[in-house]
């Protein structure tokens, strides 16, 4: 009888335990550090954790997480929501995104987070002016505190400046173009590691030329 008691109670709480965990699976993850917009009711889509920076405070390593679930562009095409961690253990004065592909993720078209076109939506005090803009470059797209500068001729890469800095812990958020997946967003800032092997190949090339003169 006290078997069949232990068993019973061993069964009960197996069942607690795994009725627990798909509800914790249900729950998803969202990601706070930017406002609800539009369709990204829970805030933003996808969320940078910056891991490394260099000595200028500019991102050198990071990851890229989706929200679950994931409710896609916030304006339900092609516009993307991005939050920013800095884990990095310094101040984070600026990262470097290139989209992969030949995504043109800095063609910005004037219906950013910041263009006052979506419900929920930012408030304009977070906004440059603290007013909705709907220009065509990262006024409409970033909140007052960024500046976007370096981006190409395709519009597939620039960088984006926190002009206070995020300190190590905090978060930050803007809004990219086109309908992003979570490979989309490269870095386009060399890792230490990177710029010694190009610094030793030049050096390399310099003997070599040396010799032959």
């Amino acid at each position: 009888m006290k078997s069949l008691m232990r068993w019973s109670f061993g069964m009960v709480a197996a069942m607690a335990l795994l009725t627990l965990a798909a509800a914790s699976s249900f729950a998803g993850t969202s990601f706070s550090q930017c406002p609800a917009t539009g369709a990204d009711i829970s805030g933003c889509e996808f969320l940078i954790t910056v891991t490394a920076v260099n000595g200028s405070g500019a991102a050198t390593a990071f990851t890229v997480a989706v929200s679950s679930p994931d409710y896609g562009p916030f304006d339900g095409e092609d516009d993307t929501l991005v939050g920013i961690q800095n884990a990095s253990g310094a101040t984070l004065n600026s990262i470097s995104l290139t989209g992969a592909g030949g995504l043109d993720i800095f063609g910005f078209d004037g219906d950013g987070a910041c263009s006052g076109e979506y419900s929920p939506q930012v408030a304009a005090s977070e906004c440059w002016g603290g007013v909705y803009s709907e220009a065509s470059d990262y006024t409409s797209y970033f909140n007052n505190t960024e500046t976007a500068t370096g981006i190409n001729a395709a519009q597939t890469s620039g960088t984006i400046n926190f002009i206070d800095g995020v300190a190590n812990g905090g978060s930050n958020w803007f809004s990219l173009e086109n309908a992003l997946t979570v490979s989309s967003l490269q870095s386009s800032t060399p890792e230490p590691a990177s710029l010694l092997l190009l610094g030793t190949g030049l050096l390399g090339i310099g003997f070599m030329l040396y010799r032959r003169a």
